[in-house]
């Protein structure tokens, strides 16, 4: 009989054992869909905010914190004129050895234990922290300034050196405060460790926020019909790590045709083109002005955001990135789509975060396909009003409908009316596996190579070309479906929040998850 494992949850961490179902059809090249976006009901998204995303505070904010002394931030010379539209804002460097081992820990009435530890680096405008593996033990990071903080973290996705990075936070000074539940009499033998930090010298929320001489860049609140759309909502600020530096870059969650609202990021691959890069990936929301040309954004510390993402599919044709959140998105808004080809003279709208600004908005018309990257996949875009410099890559193109058809790859780097973006027809036949018709049952089996660096179209979820992984099964499955896992260790662990049938593909052998 064929073993079966029902999720009845929404919330389930699948730490063992797991098993979803799916379809050989797909769309010809000369094919088009299109799709509109969609807002996720209320009542779901209320119930997810409250479990992920709502305001919290430190356990224990009467004890004090044991302080430590970082390296003082740099700030380097500036970078080079690139087409990148990318934006540097820091650099990962060392900290002094053995913090987490000599900050104290404190026994609470109840038998748990907790230590604070706050680190301070001089002219630091943000700072995160890579660790090893927690074992047992949550975190809580936060903002010694308001006490906002965020978690509790406990069993991260890390990193193929066992690492990984906590969430940043703005400010010259981070907060981690790391709890062990009373049932352990005595510390674990596995304890985390606090191995580097991202120093961030940019300053994008303080005196340079503003430059002295105007913005050049147009505020999206000016225009309350984009403000308040779907289209507005759905953008997100993405900040990450890549070969020891830190960049900004727009991402913009992204609709399938089923509206199951499965929780994926579209942005530039040049931005996030590794899984080692989606590791790192912090993906905060709302960040946007209040007033028209306001000058009291949101302190970021304070709003909703997603860390850790999953690399889905990326086209180098055409510099897209298909991303998956490891918990669901701090955003109810998912952008449309249109798969056919753009035509020159179209009227276009992009938003994004230039110079990491709150939101800003461009309009314009596309006046041809061009070239990024050495690449023939993208277009160019000439603005009309507003205009675009680093950081904004990986925002969403709008055609007339409000359907994405391209996201911003490269260009002249700062206060230009020139964007290209690479195109969403040009990307289709490889992002398409987890925008429409998705495999239903989904596919998985360990064995198969799949599609080296996730570029390419060979990994579909169906029987003859099925994922390797089954976190990427999860991520394509329609919400209701099902995952069938061909037998064998599945060395994974994470979280679904989605309600998805897990089986054994045949019938016979085990799956684990969570076995090398």
């Amino acid at each position: 009989m064929k073993r079966l494992l029902r999720v009845l949850s929404m919330f389930i961490t699948i730490a063992t054992c797991v098993m979803v179902w799916g379809q050989d059809d797909f769309v010809g090249s000369g094919d088009s869909i299109t799709t509109d976006g969609a807002v996720m009901p209320e009542e779901m998204f209320t119930r997810l905010s409250l479990i992920y995303h709502q305001s919290q505070k430190v356990l224990a904010p009467q004890i004090k914190p044991y302080r430590v002394e970082l390296p003082p931030t740099i700030t380097p010379p500036e970078e080079e004129d690139s087409q990148a539209r990318s934006l540097r804002i820091g650099y990962v460097g060392p900290v002094p050895e053995a913090i987490f081992e000599r900050a104290p820990w404190h026994r609470l009435s109840d038998g748990s234990r907790i230590k604070r530890i706050e680190l301070h680096s001089r002219n630091a405008t943000a700072l995160r922290v890579m660790m090893t593996d927690p074992g047992p033990v949550q975190l809580r990071v936060y903002d010694p300034v308001t006490m906002s903080a965020f978690g509790p973290y406990t069993s991260p996705t890390l990193n193929e050196d066992g690492t990984w990075w906590s969430t940043i936070i703005f400010g010259d000074t981070i907060g981690l405060e790391f709890y062990l539940p009373a049932e352990y009499t005595a510390p674990p033998s596995v304890l985390p460790r606090i191995v580097g930090a991202l120093y961030c010298y940019k300053d994008l929320t303080g005196s340079d926020f503003y430059p002295q001489s105007g913005d050049c860049h147009t505020d999206l609140m000016c225009y309350p019909s984009w403000a308040n759309s779907i289209e507005g909502r759905a953008i997100g600020l993405i900040l990450f790590s890549s070969s020891g530096d830190s960049f900004l870059c727009t991402g913009a969650l992204i609709v399938r045709d089923i509206g199951d609202f499965s929780p994926i990021l579209m942005t530039a691959r040049h931005c996030l083109g590794t899984q080692a890069e989606a590791n790192t990936a912090v993906i905060i929301w709302f960040y946007q002005s209040q007033t028209c040309n306001g000058k009291n954004p949101p302190n970021p510390n304070t709003l909703p955001r997603n860390d850790g993402t999953l690399l889905l599919k990326t086209d180098a044709s055409s510099d897209w990135t298909l991303l998956g959140l490891y918990t669901p998105p701090g955003s109810d808004s998912y952008i449309g789509w249109d798969s056919s080809y753009l035509p020159i003279g179209s009227s276009v709208v992009t938003i994004g975060h230039p110079r990491g600004y709150p939101k800003r908005i461009q309009f314009g018309t596309k006046t041809s396909d061009t070239t990024c990257f050495g690449t023939a996949g993208t277009f160019r875009m000439i603005s009309t009003t507003g205009l675009g410099s680093r950081g904004d890559s990986g925002s969403p193109l709008y055609d007339i409908n409000r359907r994405a058809r391209g996201t911003l790859s490269c260009g002249p780097s700062d206060c230009t009316n020139e964007s290209n973006f690479g195109r969403l027809d040009v990307a289709f036949p490889e992002v398409r596996w987890y925008l429409f018709n998705p495999a239903n049952p989904t596919f998985v089996n360990r064995a198969v190579a799949g599609d080296p660096g996730n570029d390419g179209s060979t990994e579909r979820g169906t029987s003859s070309n099925p994922f390797n992984t089954v976190y990427e099964g999860a991520f394509c499955v329609p919400s209701n479906g099902t995952v069938r896992i061909v037998p064998g260790n599945y060395n994974e662990r994470f979280t679904l929040w989605r309600p998805m049938r897990l089986e054994r593909e045949g019938a016979s052998g085990v799956v684990r998850i969570g076995a090398p």
